[in-house]
């Protein structure tokens, strides 16, 4: 897990900085490492997401993988001076998931493979 430690990161910073936007008074963040892989997930009380807003972020997260560009995407997951940290997280995760009813919050849960042969 070591080398994903930054990517690790990355996405937590990310996660917890659109709560922090959304207005959530509650971020709840988990971790966990089973096998290979490692889930990352992040439910807050926030404002929500908008139906039509939704679509776009689920979007986002569901980006291809870049193998070659892994490390700098990683690496700038979770820097808000990018504006689409979402999107950087979408291409170094292999699994997305994102829920969000407006008034109420969102869940956001993406999984990792750790030992790929890249």
């Amino acid at each position: 897990m070591y080398s994903y430690r930054n990517h690790i990161r990355g996405i937590v910073d990310e996660f917890v900085s659109n709560s922090m936007k959304a207005k959530a008074s509650k971020i709840d963040v988990s971790i966990e490492v089973l096998d290979d892989f490692v889930t990352i997930s992040a439910k807050d009380n926030g404002i929500g997401i908008p139906p039509e807003k939704l679509e776009e972020l689920e979007e986002q997260l569901m980006q291809p993988r870049r193998h070659e560009l892994e490390e700098y995407y990683g690496s700038l997951a979770g820097d808000s001076s990018m504006g689409r940290g979402l999107t950087l997280v979408g291409m170094i995760t292999d699994d997305a998931s994102i829920k969000s009813t407006p008034g109420v919050g969102t869940e956001i849960k993406v999984a990792l493979k750790l030992n790929s042969s890249r």
